[in-house]
């Protein structure tokens, strides 16, 4: 659920010029390689694990590209510390 449509952001990743779609409200309800399709073609994320909302073990720390697009603009959530359930 959430966007499943995403312009291109031309932004930094590690000091180089990237492209990015953002997704920022995707939440995945099944689990399985998920496919996303770019201009007729279709690329596949790896394989990750779905936990139900009672077997949830809590957020991770944002990953240091999430913070680098953060500062760059991109609305997305940021979590600076772990909340363990």
């Amino acid at each position: 659920t959430g966007s499943v449509v995403s312009s291109l952001y031309h932004l930094k990743d590690r000091n180089e010029d990237a492209g990015f779609f953002v997704f920022p409200d995707l939440n995945v309800r099944l689990k399985h390689a998920t496919p996303f399709a770019i201009v007729n073609q279709y690329k596949y994320s790896a394989p990750f694990y779905v936990y139900t909302a009672k077997k949830f073990p809590g957020t991770e720390e944002s990953t240091p590209l999430s913070c680098s697009l953060a500062d760059q603009g991109i609305k997305i959530w940021i979590r600076k510390d772990i909340r363990v359930r």
